[in-house]
């Protein structure tokens, strides 16, 4: 039960994080005179964000481990897509004196690699103790 709740809470904590990293805490440049590449990253990023989030109260409803295991794993590869759109497949601003470049892509990567981490260790938590059925 402890296990569902934190891990729970904080995989929507983590959602909440990644849509509000580019859109308020440390915004990408405004796309009002010409869209650049961080304004299409900050639109996936909220996507992104929310499908964490939601995938996060998902668990929180699911007693059974193993369908908590299969969360927890798509948890990982979400993680990763969080990380690849703005550093590989999207991308940012080439300046690297800009906003996205300096508060926004580290926050996005400390949050990322924290939810990785409890995502892993979690999935394998409830792989190797739990012994899902």
């Amino acid at each position: 039960m402890k296990n569902r709740i934190s891990i729970s809470i904080l995989f929507i904590l983590s959602g909440l994080l990644v849509v509000l990293i580019p859109t308020v805490l440390f915004p990408v440049c405004s796309a009002e005179k010409m869209k650049m590449a961080c304004y299409f990253t900050k639109k996936a990023e909220i996507g992104l964000g929310i499908v964490i989030a939601a995938i996060g109260a998902l668990y929180f409803f699911f007693k059974n481990e193993g369908v908590r295991l299969g969360l927890s794993l798509s948890q990982i590869l979400l993680a990763a897509l969080v990380v690849l759109y703005p550093t590989k497949l999207i991308g940012i601003c080439k300046n690297t004196e800009m906003a996205c470049r300096v508060k926004t892509l580290p926050a996005l990567i400390v949050v990322t690699v924290l939810l990785g981490v409890v995502s892993i260790g979690n999935s394998l938590y409830l792989a190797v103790f739990k012994k899902p059925e």
